[in-house]
């Protein structure tokens, strides 16, 4: 298996939780509260792994110093998202997080296309799990 491969595998698998954890308050098997607080907390520790992605870039490919401080950022949203803001505020920031990284990430980094493109399905099913997190809330 080749790097994409592994790569594919691996991001599909770390998507289980944004979707398994809506259905699983929807089904009842646990409750919206618990729901909310292990959806937060798995998306804010996403959020700062891909902030390392960014810090990665910045020191492999020797790109200006202030892209080591904003790699920064991701891992303070989420931190600040869990003991903060409420959980369905912190739901919508850590939403509009991963879009706003995504975009960054095409401005900033040195990847490959296989990357990106996996990067956007992974962004786009997480960010789905997000909108399926917040319908929780009225059903």
């Amino acid at each position: 298996m080749t790097i994409s491969s592994h790569s594919n595998l691996l991001g599909i698998a770390g998507l289980l939780p944004f979707l398994c954890l809506p259905v699983f308050s929807v089904l009842g098997a646990i409750s919206y509260f618990e729901a909310i607080s292990f959806f937060n907390q798995y998306s804010a520790i996403i959020l700062s792994f891909l902030g390392g992605v960014i810090w990665f870039d910045g020191i492999t490919n020797k790109k200006p110093i202030w892209q080591l401080y904003f790699a920064m950022l991701p891992s303070i949203i989420g931190w600040i998202s869990l003991v903060i803001l409420p959980p369905k505020i912190a739901l919508i920031v850590l939403m509009v997080s991963f879009f706003c990284l995504l975009l960054i990430e095409w401005k900033l980094l040195v990847s490959e296309s296989w990357y990106q493109r996996l990067r956007l399905r992974l962004t786009s099913v997480a960010m789905a799990g997000h909108l399926m997190m917040l319908y929780t809330l009225n059903y």
